[in-house]
Parts: structure tokens; C-alpha cells; sequence
């Protein structure tokens, strides 16, 4: 990749420099013709130039908007229409005989769709849903049974584990919520909407940055996005920490959670727009903002979703980042720490790989180089001996 952001000069047929203003419209190049010159004067040459003809312009964002969103339609109500449980969680305090029956019912009345931690008494239980090692946890005592819960697991988590323990023990068991959800966010999906949004602007600042500047060196390239990603998490810190109290976690942990977040689907972006061309756009939409949004776990945990989308959610950066945001906020950084070096190894990863692309071009342009030298004193040469056999 080179330094320079200056794009070369377009030439006409007889290879003097193009200029769009120089001839009638009827002398001009096809696809400037067809596609821009006459509605919009003033355009520059280079961007006429690359402009494509009609047919092409009419049908490849026809074909690429429909595929996106059918796309996102498709992987959506996949994961959503119709949750189920898929090896979720679930504590049991309780006699061995009242715990084995419970887990023989649940698992009677949906296969697989729990996994069963025991112990020893309510307080070990509690520990364990309020270090966020399991949502929540059925208790049998001399009280008798009751459901201890996280609501900062969001409702519908505990409504289906509710329901779940209900069928289990026969009746309606009591919900005592150990670790609520705050004032400012009581649907628990403020971190998924700030997630969305940030991912949403990471891919907008990658294409616009390469449409810029495609050639703008990896140096100056990825101070922008230190820019970028610490604009974000400044902002969205004073929005949704200090202006809503929608996300309880320190303004400082917010503000850089959301910055890697930010910084990591810019780089992202970035490499898959370097790899791909202009096909790089639409599979970071697909990758980044429909399947990165739809796995991070800000709507429903990764226990919810389809088996073949629940392992994206240990990979994609937008499940680190909300789990960092929620951890934070309710579960006493229960996994900061490696959610926080899941984001720092997606920005390490992609401008590695950025710098090593930028690497192979420049040496396969270095060896190419002394080629074209060659072939023009040659075809200088040859010129030369046909002036001289003239004369």
C-alpha cells in the first residue's frame, strides 16, 4: 500500500490527460456518458472514470441490498422467532433427592436443554449468580423452593428459566432477584444498543476512510482509528453511563470497552475491505453488523440461539464487548479481564494482518518494477533502431 492518497491521471485515447470539460459529451468515455456526466456536472475525471455503465449501476446494488437483507431477515428470525434453551445454566441447591428429580424432570421435558451445577446450600448459590458463573438457581430448603435469580440477565432469561422451574417442581415457584437490573436500564439492553450503534459507526468510518483514502498509510490510518474509537467511547459513555445511567459500570470501563469495540470493527472492516475490494463492504455488513449484533448476546444469551450460530459468540467482538459492559455492571467484573483481551487481540490481529498485506503488495510492486523498466528500454530500443533502419 502506498503512502500517497493522489490517484493517477485518466488519459484519452490518443494519451494526452483526460478532462471531462474538454470534449462534447458525445466524445466522451461510455461510462461517464451513461452513468454521470450529463445529470451531474462537475464530477472530477477520476471518479467518471471508474464510474460504471448502466446496466451494471442498475442491478449490482439491486443484488447487493436484497442479499443483505435477506440476509439479515434470514439470520434474525433464525435466532429470535423462536428461542430455546440449548445447554443453559441452571444451579440447584438442594437434597440430592429433590435435585435429582428436578434435573430428571427438566430434562424429560426438553433434552439438552440445561446444564445443572449443585450446591451446597441458598448463600453458595447466590455467590454463583452474582459472580455470573450461572443465571440463576433453584433452591430447596426448609423455606421450601424458590427460583434465586439474576434480573441483570435480562427478562427474558428469567422468565424462561421461571417457567422451566415451574413445569419442574409442579408449581408456581417465587422469583427472588439477587442482582436487579438499574433504574436506567430496565430491560436490560442498553449495552446491545450501545454495542449496535458503535459497530454501526466502526463500519461507516472504515468505508468512508478507504473511500477517502485508499492508499493512506497503515501509520496514519490507525492513529485515525485511535482517534475514532476514544471519540466513541468518550461519547457514548456521557450518553448511556452519565446522561441515562443506562449502562451502572464506571465511566472510565465504559468509555474503554466501547473504544476497543469501536477500534476492533474499524480494523475489521478495514482488512476485509483490503482483501476483498469492493466486495469487502457487504461481507463486513454481514459478518460485523448482522451476525456479530445477532451472536453478541446483548438480546438473548448464546444458550438461546441456533447451534450453528451460538459458537460465533466466542469469536465475534461484539459478545466480548457487551459481556465486558455487563460484567461491569452487575456481575463484579466477574470476566473483564478476558473480554477486555478478547477486544485488544481483534485490533492486534487485523492491523497485524493489515501490515502483513501491505508488505506482500509493496515487495510484489518492488519486483515487479525492474520488469516494466525493462520491457520499456526495450521497447524504447527497438524504436530507436526502427528510426535508424528509416533513415
Amino acid at each position: 500500500m502506498q503512502p500517497s492518497s493522489e490517484l493517477p491521471a485518466i488519459a484519452s485515447p490518443d494519451g494526452t490527460p483526460y478532462d471531462p470539460h474538454a470534449y462534447p459529451a458525445d466524445h466522451r468515455p461510455a461510462h461517464g456518458r451513461h452513468a454521470l456526466a450529463d445529470t451531474e456536472p462537475g464530477i472530477p475525471a477520476p471518479v467518471l472514470a471508474a464510474a460504471a455503465g448502466v446496466r451494471k449501476a442498475m442491478l449490482v446494488p439491486v443484488v447487493t441490498a436484497l442479499a443483505i437483507g435477506t440476509i439479515f431477515v434470514a439470520v434474525y428470525l433464525a435466532a429470535f422467532h423462536a428461542p430455546a434453551a440449548r445447554h443453559q445454566p441452571l444451579g440447584i441447591a438442594a437434597s440430592d433427592t429433590v435435585a435429582a428429580r428436578t434435573e430428571l424432570a427438566l430434562n424429560s421435558a426438553a433434552p439438552d436443554a440445561y446444564s445443572f451445577h449443585r450446591y451446597a446450600n441458598a448463600d453458595a448459590a447466590r455467590r454463583a449468580i452474582v459472580h455470573d458463573e450461572v443465571p440463576a438457581a433453584l433452591v430447596g430448603d426448609a423455606r421450601g423452593m424458590r427460583l434465586l435469580a439474576a434480573g441483570a440477565q435480562g427478562p427474558s432469561v428469567v422468565s424462561s428459566l421461571a417457567t422451566a422451574a415451574t413445569q419442574a417442581v409442579g408449581h408456581p415457584v417465587p422469583v427472588r432477584d439477587v442482582r436487579p437490573l438499574a433504574a436506567g436500564d430496565a430491560r436490560g439492553l442498553s449495552a446491545f444498543y450501545a454495542a449496535f450503534g458503535v459497530v454501526l459507526a466502526g463500519f461507516l468510518f472504515a468505508v468512508s476512510s478507504y473511500q477517502i483514502a485508499p492508499r493512506l498509510a497503515l501509520t496514519a490510518r490507525a492513529v485515525s482509528m485511535l482517534v475514532f474509537a476514544a471519540a466513541s467511547g468518550v461519547t457514548v459513555a456521557l450518553i448511556a453511563h452519565t446522561g441515562f445511567g443506562a449502562l451502572p459500570a464506571s465511566f472510565l470501563t465504559v468509555a474503554v470497552v466501547v473504544g476497543l469495540l469501536a477500534w476492533a470493527t474499524a480494523a475489521a472492516t478495514g482488512v476485509l475491505l483490503r482483501l476483498f475490494g469492493p466486495i469487502g463492504m457487504p461481507v463486513a455488513s454481514v459478518l460485523l453488523l448482522i451476525l456479530g449484533n445477532a451472536t453478541s448476546g446483548g438480546i438473548l444469551p448464546a444458550t438461546f440461539l441456533p447451534g450453528w450460530l451460538s459458537p460465533l459468540a466466542e469469536l465475534l467482538a461484539p459478545a466480548a464487548a457487551i459481556q465486558a459492559l455487563r460484567d461491569a455492571a452487575y456481575f463484579d467484573n466477574a470476566h473483564l479481564t478476558g473480554s477486555l483481551l478478547a477486544l485488544v487481540a481483534w485490533v492486534v490481529g487485523c492491523l497485524a494482518l493489515q501490515y502483513l498485506l501491505d508488505r506482500v503488495a509493496a515487495r510484489r510492486e518492488a519486483t515487479a518494477l525492474p520488469a516494466a523498466v525493462v520491457a520499456a528500454d526495450r521497447g524504447r530500443a527497438v524504436g530507436e533502431s526502427f528510426g535508424a533502419v528509416r533513415t
